[in-house]
């Protein structure tokens, strides 16, 4: 697959992160906490999780090292119906987000974080 490709594997399950802004705590003169707004934009995180076979985790894998790092932004073209009514979201993957684990003979349980720019 080549970096920003559409993804079309469907999760079982998308968990909804609230928005973050990435905020950061300073300390100001007269010691009181202060928060600095280091991103314009809120960023909302979709942690994506899947049971593929080798042949699909492949796929998502391949998917994953060609738009690594959250460097190139991709459509995600199989959106359940309960995110977004199941509209087509462009954004990156997170990185080191990937994690998979063998649940025997040729399935994988596979969870990853994608992020967009909201």
């Amino acid at each position: 697959m080549a970096a920003g490709e559409n993804f079309t594997l469907k999760p079982y399950l998308v968990i909804t992160s609230p928005p973050s802004y990435y905020n950061i705590i300073t300390q100001s003169e007269s010691a009181k906490k202060e928060y600095m707004n280091i991103a314009s934009t809120p960023i909302q995180f979709y942690t994506l999780y899947f049971i593929l076979t080798n042949t699909n985790r492949d796929i998502l894998l391949n998917h994953y090292k060609d738009n690594y790092g959250g460097y190139h932004n991709f459509l995600w073209a199989s959106v359940p119906e309960y995110i977004n009514s199941g509209a087509n979201i462009t954004g990156r993957w997170v990185d080191n987000s990937l994690s998979m684990n063998s649940t025997g003979g040729n399935h994988w349980q596979i969870s990853v974080v994608f992020e967009v720019e909201v």
